[in-house]
């Protein structure tokens, strides 16, 4: 009877026992909880994939770096194992993801995230896989809508009212790209550039439309001069080790969640954040502009050098920079770019 009653007490056990154990898959952002990419992405992102595989997958997001560590780390936390998801911006890691960093050239872009995303998540996975991606799974790509001129006093009307001018960037080629149109290009991480502005240690700053009320940046400058000039690159990156320890059902779970169809439907959802964002800085008085085609054409014309860096700097890794760079022409001007 006893040996009956400890067989009984261990068949309840294993009858207690969940018929999947839980896979835990931390997400790591550099991004603060206010900004739109954690509410309208990370985490109803991670909702979907905790609801889609029923409960055996829990996606936890860490916002701020709360895991530790600089934006620029993130990259070494996904191969070191550290976290399984990142989500990054390239120029935070200056030399990881340099053929993503080409993305950022100025006047290459299309204008709105909805073309731009799919654009990028297309080039990228054509060219960048089996070099800066590899052991990595590019789960989404998505751009900011267009990130425009924003200063503080001075509008920016003419090439040459650069001069002089200190402007913070996010990364080495918008840098780059400030110094060919006259300006000094000054790196600033996103959560002190509101401070840098206020202070007046810069004169302003290229960043897109849709951060701008998360932020408060209305508050420190004066002037938008909303010409698109560029479009950042953001990435959902996995590590692949991560992705294949999975079962096939819950891969299909990341996969459904994930990939192109996905990378377009979050570019109309930053797109649809441009227009709120610019009304609420005209409201706060802000004078908000455009140049002319002329002017745009000067501009055009003076970061042409800024594109041969990037085209030598892949001819350098042993990768077609001037390939790559004509195909993320063509790639763009597929999903709308104009000249």
């Amino acid at each position: 009877m006893k040996k009956l009653a400890v067989a009984a007490a261990a068949a309840a056990a294993i009858l207690a026992l969940p018929a999947h154990a839980q896979t835990v898959l931390k997400v790591h952002s550099f991004s603060g909880p206010q900004a739109p990419d954690q509410a309208l992405h990370l985490l109803p992102w991670a909702e979907k994939i905790n609801k889609g595989s029923g409960g055996r997958l829990k996606v936890e997001v860490y916002t701020n770096m709360q895991l530790g560590g600089k934006p620029a780390d993130l990259p070494q936390q996904l191969d070191d194992g550290v976290v399984d998801i990142i989500f990054h911006l390239p120029g935070f890691s200056p030399g990881r993801f340099p053929g993503m960093e080409g993305t950022e050239l100025a006047f290459t872009n299309v204008g709105v995230s909805a073309g731009q995303s799919p654009a990028v998540f297309e080039w990228a996975n054509r060219w960048l896989k089996a070099s800066e991606f590899k052991g990595i799974k590019i789960l989404v790509i998505h751009t900011t809508d267009a990130s425009i001129l924003h200063t503080r006093d001075k509008a920016i009307r003419t090439l040459d009212d650069f001069k002089g001018v200190k402007l913070r960037v996010p990364g080495r080629f918008v840098g780059e790209a400030a110094k060919a149109l006259g300006a000094t290009p000054v790196g600033i991480p996103l959560p002190g550039v509101y401070e840098a502005l206020a202070r007046g240690q810069v004169d302003g700053m290229f960043i897109n439309w849709a951060i701008m009320p998360a932020y408060r940046f209305y508050e420190v400058t004066k002037n938008q001069m909303e010409t698109p000039i560029y479009q950042s690159p953001l990435m959902t990156l996995m590590s692949q080790r991560s992705y294949d320890k999975l079962p096939p059902d819950l891969r299909k779970v990341i996969d459904e969640n994930s990939g192109l169809e996905y990378t377009k439907y979050i570019g109309k959802v930053w797109d649809s954040l441009t227009e709120g964002a610019r009304k609420q800085t005209r409201d706060h008085g802000n004078n908000v502009y455009t140049i002319s085609d002329q002017e745009r054409a000067r501009w055009v014309a003076a970061v042409q050098p800024v594109y041969r860096i990037w085209i030598e700097e892949m001819n350098k890794r042993g990768l077609p920079g001037q390939k790559m760079f004509d195909d993320l022409l063509v790639t763009t001007a597929k999903y709308g770019r104009k000249p």
